[in-house]
């Protein structure tokens, strides 16, 4: 999959906020989701199954911790 220059751009900002990685994976789906102006559909519907693989493990995982910090 090649990364665009805006996408690179985001990627880069994201990582300098500090932003858990969680919660900018799942802003960047939702801002590709609902960009239907400068996003192809079908580059967005690879680009979110893409992004549901990653996002799928660390939500299980922040579940998880929350669970264990909760009990």
């Amino acid at each position: 999959m090649d990364i665009t220059p805006q996408e690179e751009s985001m990627i880069k900002a994201l990582r300098s906020a500090e932003l858990p990685p969680l919660f900018a994976l799942i802003q960047v789906r939702n801002a590709i989701l609902h960009d239907t102006v400068n996003v192809d559909e079908r580059r967005r519907d690879d680009v979110m199954k893409s992004l549901d693989t990653y996002i799928g493990p660390l939500w299980d995982d922040a579940r998880q911790a929350r669970k264990t910090t909760q009990a």
